[in-house]
């Protein structure tokens, strides 16, 4: 028997569990006693921004001022601010780190800087290749600021993350990759 919902705007779905189904745990319990919508609910604290000005994460080359101020063509160095952000961490892949997703319990601290215009995050997405993604992430700051945290971006290896743990790395498909873009 499933409940129907009486919003318009969230679909209709069958009941996620059989109505005579025993729970075999806890969490199988909590579920099954959830509302039907919320599997789409959105968690509105740490709701991910879609506009500009957002705050991106950085952990390695970006984290020098001069070379951010470099690649997005800022007429100042840019303030950075200390930040860290949990269930990451970094592995190599080739000369650069690159950012994959771990256990919930390790931290990458870096410094985060505030990108006020899509022309901004579009220049460092070139930067960064295609060997990198722009992910969602929750930033904790680590100095006396406001704000303290706050949902930002972060650029993660859109490679095989396993391949970098297990140190497989092959060196000529890197140089291909990373073309003029060496140095």
């Amino acid at each position: 028997m499933s409940q129907e919902s009486k919003d318009p705007k969230i679909p209709k779905f069958p009941s996620l569990f059989p109505a005579k189904a025993e729970p075999s745990s806890p969490f199988y319990a909590m579920l099954q006693s959830a509302p039907q919508d919320y599997l789409l609910q959105q968690d509105e604290q740490h709701e991910s921004p879609l506009d500009y000005p957002v705050y991106y994460f950085f952990y390695g080359t970006l984290t020098a001022p001069s070379q951010l101020k470099r690649i997005i063509d800022l007429a100042d160095e840019p303030k950075l601010r200390k930040a860290e952000i949990f269930g990451y961490t970094i592995a190599n892949w080739g000369d650069y780190p690159a950012l994959i997703n771990v256990r919930q319990g390790q931290v990458v601290t870096g410094y985060a800087y505030l990108i006020r215009s899509k022309e901004e995050a579009q220049k460092l997405s070139y930067y960064e290749t295609n060997a990198y993604t722009v992910a969602d992430c929750w930033i904790y700051f680590r100095d006396e600021e406001e704000p303290k945290e706050v949902g930002g971006k972060v650029f993660m290896y859109a490679g095989d993350a396993q391949a970098l743990l297990e140190q497989r790395f092959d060196r000529k498909l890197w140089r291909r990759q990373m073309g003029g873009k060496l140095g």
